[in-house]
């Protein structure tokens, strides 16, 4: 008979303290891959609940549960992948990670401000509306490397997630999330409200260069060498941020997808964290948001993309410099200190652009 490292009865004890003092609440468990994070494939896991003797029994038979906290019911799950980052939270029910450093700190909210997703970078994230975490008893094999950074009590338990701190599950509020995760989701907040400023503040009309930059043409693929991934998630490439689990990225409709930050990214965006102009959670269009992060309309946001797109042969090197780019760089050279009427006078354009093409191109 085929022996299974995954442990039902953890998922029980877990079950048991999640609920313990909360009637009528019931988690939302469902199936995923026997020694993996994904859910089954050919379902939406948003479709596929299990109750408890479901998942148990599923459990046996070496397939891992998830739990996800629905975007209706009271759970919040605040993810801590970096502890050094989020010293402190509030006591909780608690488990522990494969890689048995990150941390699942189960939480009720106390009331609505609680239930929203934040993703923190390194830190970790916040899932409280239609996100899940692997369910303790599951078992995801570790690497070399995952293993080696394991502390040495806790290498008898790599690729376990287990129950860390038996606890009562504690009710949460907005103000009492740890700091990095607020820090992370008001930086997130101005993005957007800049973004939104930048859609309903008039353009001042503008004179076009004469040929289009390239650089408006570039799709997704070009820019980061992945095509539509059938509905697959794949490892992000490594230029924007490592893959713990090699499936935090998918590509569909002309977008990249980054699912560790739950953001999509377009050619554009995409450049500005190559060029090291934004982070990959600042720069996109977060799931269900409204603007990209990314400002193409800024000077130097587009002076720094295209330079660097034009550095890395992504387009020509005789590219024309979109005309925002160029009044951004006039300025910056002293050749003019402001734009009347947002245009370059004849002779600052052309002294501008001789000083382009000396120090650019």
């Amino acid at each position: 008979m085929e022996e299974f490292k995954t442990n039902p009865s953890e998922l029980l004890r877990f079950h048991q303290l999640l609920t313990k003092d909360r009637k009528g609440y019931m988690p939302y468990y469902f199936p995923l891959q026997r020694e993996g994070k994904d859910p089954w494939e050919r379902v939406s896991w948003k479709a596929n609940r299990k109750t408890l003797k479901e998942a148990l029994y599923l459990m046996q038979r070496g397939c891992n549960i998830g739990i996800a906290a629905k975007a209706d019911d009271p759970l919040v799950i605040i993810d801590i992948d970096d502890m050094e980052q989020v010293p402190d939270i509030k006591p909780t029910l608690q488990t522990i990670s494969r890689k048995r450093i990150g941390r699942h700190n189960y939480f009720f909210a106390k009331d609505e401000t609680a239930k929203r997703n934040i993703a923190a970078d390194t830190a970790g994230e916040v899932r409280a509306c239609w996100q899940y975490v692997v369910a303790p008893g599951s078992y995801v094999p570790c690497g070399e490397k995952d293993f080696a950074k394991m502390p040495e009590e806790e290498k008898v338990n790599a690729g376990h997630y287990t129950v860390f701190k038996e606890l009562p599950v504690s009710e949460i509020t907005y103000a009492e999330f740890p700091q990095a995760y607020k820090n992370s989701d008001m930086a997130r907040k101005i993005v957007d409200t800049e973004a939104a400023i930048r859609k309903i503040v008039p353009k001042t009309s503008t004179k076009k260069s004469y040929r289009s930059s390239a650089l408006w043409d570039l799709s997704i693929e070009d820019v980061s060498g992945l095509s539509d991934t059938k509905g697959k998630r794949v490892p992000m490439p490594f230029e924007i941020h490592d893959s713990g689990t090699y499936k935090n990225c998918s590509v569909s409709q002309g977008l990249l997808h980054c699912w560790r930050h739950e953001v999509s990214h377009n050619a554009f965006s995409y450049l500005c964290i190559l060029a090291g102009v934004m982070t990959c959670e600042n720069a996109g269009l977060q799931h269900g948001g409204r603007h990209y992060g990314a400002d193409a309309t800024d000077g130097e946001t587009v002076f720094r993309v295209w330079k660097y797109a034009k550095e890395k042969g992504m387009i020509p090197n005789n590219d024309p410099i979109p005309l925002s780019a160029l009044k951004y760089f006039a300025r910056s050279k002293g050749i003019c200190k402001e734009i009347k009427d947002g245009k370059l006078t004849s002779l600052q354009y052309q002294i501008a652009v001789a000083m382009l093409k000396k120090e650019v191109y």
